[in-house]
């Protein structure tokens, strides 16, 4: 296998050695030497990446792997071998599906640091395999390890100690028997044992800084002696109902023994947002693996969409970023309020789908990071004061960020106004966020690390996208987003989806997702797909500025196409991860995507325009046929047919895309465009085609057969492909 050089990595490391692995899957812990079991059955390939070229032995390495439905079963072990020999490995089952089969897991493996590119290492579900004894607090303690968050506020010194943390938690006999401090126990094993602890930085007096809270989550790396620590230290400005949530200026140094400290110098931390440093200490002092995932593998989970076949520009991998500073957007679009497209916009934002269609690359894979940490520096993190979680809707029924906001109906004591406080002093925000605009929230990066900041991010803003909406509007607890724009409502739902889906079954916000999402649902079936009443097209009329235009001679007339693509995707995405009456929900939307290019009377090209008229005033009744739909819309080719010539020379002059220059066939709206309308409309055909049969199958191929496609090797958020077809 060929070495991939990507300049230096690790301490000193020019080269990444790709290897090959089988992963082969089961609950916890299979050791070295023992021989592989016949009955085992093998799930998925893996490759790993040597980062640090100063390893010896093994070397560990931890990563987030989600698996298809009854891959491995309930019961089973997941093991990782180099040819007939199980490797040491450990699996810290996440998410289980209703069945309980593993849904995600965080898996650690001791890799041999020798091995080479020529040696078969692989991952499969066993029936057997022994366990060690687990990591415990007191492994941690009796090593050297230690990290230190120091803060310079106004010339006064607050800090906080990772090793004294652990060592109240250890006295008081484990994260159950402390209530004072947070503690979760993330990662438990004779492999890697992870205790996230937290606690506000304190004065020389001992006085807790009222604003500031700093999480460190400390990986030991077994078996004991523990001779290696991946820290990951988290400083947070996010306290809910604190009285004047304001902005902090301040210089930090994260400090850990034998390692130059990081340093944040001049930082404004905006309120409501937070940032990370991982470190490491010991034997390694820094990352010694890369795993890069299976790429088809992953797209053939309910997890992440299917692509086409996309190789990225290698010019566009090697200049993208690698880290995002505290408090930078990086590439996330500063104020997601802004008209056009935006990076961060589609089923996974661009550095997202970026990985997943080529996991195998470093660069894509640090791109992802960078800009999932990024979405740290927007003010939607909420964290409540007395029970160190993210704010529960299920116990606030009546917050909102909206001001002023519908308060008659929250009577619910003690929360008769839960509207979260002002910021009065300090509180300029450079960065906004906006639910219509914002992408798949640190979603891809936990799915892959199975990291607790990760795992965090993901439940802020899934968490924000129903809080930020006025309460009576989305029904309080029950967290409807209808009362959105449609794009607004198809990225919510998507949020909702992915964090009721991946995130851990004990996630203390797990249960109100799901819930949330059950509401939606059965909201949408109501009102369209179990409403004998519902207009018979499929399209989507509740929602704020949902029928277009808002002004001119046909103003309130008309439907987005492409906002409505957005949001056939999402219903698919949720019925593709198994949600109850999502298929029903799904089903009915995809009709308006699936009619448009194979009902008589509409010409397919004409598809993707920006909006179609569905009724003749604001007041008419909605069209039932597409022919009525094209008519209105476009008087002027009514009578020509769909022959694609004549269209090609009537279009350039009878339309808004005066610069229609392409060959006939073509579809309307930026065709060449990889963030275009066309590509637009691809997510949610690619959604709706699956359960269509020989319509759906139809409309697919002439889709693809169009004379000009976007090239997504820069973009490839868009390239979305039905899951069960195959280029």
């Amino acid at each position: 296998m060929r070495i991939l050089r990507i300049g230096r990595c690790g301490r000193g490391a020019p080269y990444l050695r790709w290897l090959s692995l089988l992963v082969l899957v089961a609950v916890f812990a299979a050791w070295a030497g023992s021989a592989f079991a016949a009955g085992d059955h093998p799930v998925v390939g893996l490759r790993l990446a040597h980062l640090d070229a100063d390893c010896g032995g093994s070397a560990p390495v931890t990563f987030g792997q989600p698996f298809r439905d009854g891959d491995v079963p309930a019961g089973a072990r997941i093991v990782v071998r180099d040819g007939e020999h199980v490797l040491p490995t450990q699996t810290d089952v996440k998410a289980r599906n209703p069945d309980g089969s593993v849904r995600h897991a965080v898996i650690t493996v001791a890799a041999p640091c020798g091995i080479d590119s020529e040696d078969n290492l692989v991952i499969a579900a066993s029936s057997s395999g022994a366990s060690s004894p687990a990591l415990d607090l007191n492994d941690v303690l009796e090593s050297g390890f230690d990290s230190r968050a120091t803060f310079n506020i106004d010339g006064e010194r607050w800090h906080l100690s990772a090793r004294d943390l652990l060592a109240r938690i250890a006295h008081a006999g484990g994260c159950g028997q402390v209530s004072e401090l947070y503690c979760r126990h993330w990662l438990d094993g004779p492999l890697a044992g992870e205790w996230v602890v937290g606690a506000p930085p304190v004065d020389a007096s001992g006085k807790p800084h009222p604003d500031l809270m700093v999480f460190f989550a400390v990986r030991a790396y077994g078996p004991a002696p523990v001779d290696t620590v991946r820290v990951d230290t988290v400083v947070e400005n996010d306290w809910a109902y604190a009285p004047d949530p304001h902005n902090l200026k301040y210089s930090a140094i994260v400090s850990v023994p034998g390692q130059p400290p990081y340093r944040v110098q001049s930082l404004t931390h905006y309120r409501q947002a937070r940032w990370h440093h991982v470190s490491w200490w010991g034997q390694y002092a820094s990352q010694p693996w890369f795993a890069a995932l299976n790429g088809r593998y992953l797209q053939a989970t309910p997890a992440v969409p299917s692509y086409q076949d996309i190789e990225l520009s290698g010019e566009m991998l090697s200049q993208v970023r690698q880290a995002c500073a505290p408090m930078d957007h990086c590439d996330v679009t500063p104020r997601m309020e802004a008209t056009g497209a935006q990076p961060q916009i589609g089923p996974l934002p661009q550095w997202s789908s970026a990985y997943i269609v080529n996991p195998h690359d470093y660069r894509a894979y640090r791109w992802m990071l960078a800009n999932s940490d990024a979405l740290g520096a927007y003010s939607v993190h909420y964290r409540s004061k007395n029970t160190y979680q993210a704010l529960s809707v299920a116990r606030h029924p009546c917050a909102t960020l909206i001001w002023p906001a519908e308060t008659s109906h929250c009577k619910v004591a003690p929360h008769a106004d839960d509207r979260l406080p002002h910021c009065e002093h300090d509180c300029h925000l450079p960065l906004q966020a906006e639910p219509a605009h914002h992408g798949a929230p640190a979603y891809v990066a936990y799915l892959v690390t199975g990291d607790w900041y990760y795992e965090q991010e993901l439940n802020f803003w899934a968490d924000w996208v129903v809080f930020y909406q006025n309460q009576a509007y989305r029904g309080y607890r029950k967290g409807l987003v209808h009362d959105e724009q449609v794009r607004g409502q198809a990225w919510s739902l998507r949020t909702l989806g992915d964090a009721a889906w991946l995130l851990p079954d004990e996630a203390p916000l797990k249960t109100f997702f799901n819930q949330a999402v059950a509401h939606n649902i059965a909201w949408y079936n109501a009102r369209y797909a179990d409403n004998p009443q519902a207009n018979p097209l499929g399209f989507l009329t509740n929602g704020y500025a949902v029928i277009y235009p808002a002004s001119g001679s046909h103003s309130d007339t008309g439907v987005s196409t492409w906002q409505l693509s957005f949001f056939t995707w999402a219903a698919g995405n949720l019925a593709d991860m198994g949600f109850d009456g999502a298929d029903r929900m799904r089903d009915y939307f995809s009709r308006f995507q699936l009619g448009l290019l194979t009902s008589p009377g509409f010409c397919p090209e004409l598809a993707s325009a920006y909006y179609l008229r569905v009724r003749e005033t604001p007041n008419s009744p909605y069209f039932t046929t597409f022919s009525q739909v094209y008519d209105t819309t476009f008087p002027h080719l009514a009578n020509i047919g769909c022959s694609p010539e004549r269209l090609k020379r009537a279009l350039p002059h009878k339309t808004r895309y005066d610069d229609y220059d392409y060959p006939a066939g073509t579809m309307v709206g930026y065709p060449d465009s990889d963030t275009g309308f066309v590509a637009n409309f691809q997510i949610g055909l690619a959604s709706a085609v699956d359960t269509a049969g020989r319509e759906g199958r139809h409309a697919w191929s002439w889709f693809m057969a169009r004379p000009v496609r976007p090239d997504y090797r820069h973009a490839p958020q868009f390239g979305v492909v039905p899951s069960s077809w195959h280029p």
